[in-house]
């Protein structure tokens, strides 16, 4: 209620020192109109300098927008191709460069590319820094994977403290 209150007020006193400063301004503009002058700059946006800007800003925002779309794609493609454990199918929209290098990647890479961040991929895939571990994107033969080993033995170290007698308590 207080605060309704205040805010009323508060516009009141806005609107009313508002109409001050345009009163005390309009003889100045009266006399600048008088001599030639103008009252004041165009508004704001309207200049061709601005409008230049608006559409290279809205270029660039649409390149970052495709180029976190095909970076997310890459880690879809890579997230598919370790769940069914072969190279999946690329999407059919991405560019004819990552068609041909996506498919030869090896299971190891496909990892390092899971393993970074979106900024990284786009980056890697835009050449603009390289992933280690990664080849760079490039016409690359098709990759086989082979079978990932179902289970692995573990270290004779583990074994022989497996093994061991336990200490009497």
């Amino acid at each position: 209620m207080l605060r309704s209150i205040v805010s009323a007020i508060g516009a009141a006193l806005k609107g009313a020192f508002s109409f001050v400063w345009e009163a005390f301004c309009l003889p100045g503009r009266l006399f600048a109109g008088l001599l030639g002058g103008t009252t004041g700059g165009p508004p704001a946006g309207d200049g061709p300098l601005v409008s230049d800007l608006k559409s290279e800003l809205a270029e660039r925002k649409s390149q970052a927008d495709n180029h976190d779309k095909v970076a997310r794609a890459v880690l879809a493609w890579a997230a598919d191709s370790i769940i069914g454990d072969m190279p999946a199918p690329v999407p059919a929209w991405l560019p004819r460069e990552l068609k041909s290098w996506l498919p030869g990647l090896t299971r190891d890479e496909v990892e390092t590319l899971l393993s970074s961040n979106n900024q990284a991929v786009s980056a890697h895939v835009r050449k603009i820094y390289t992933l280690t571990g990664v080849r760079k994107v490039q016409l690359l033969e098709s990759a086989e994977w082979p079978p990932e080993p179902a289970f692995v033995e573990p270290t004779p170290g583990l074994v022989r403290y497996a093994i061991a007698p336990r200490p009497a308590a």
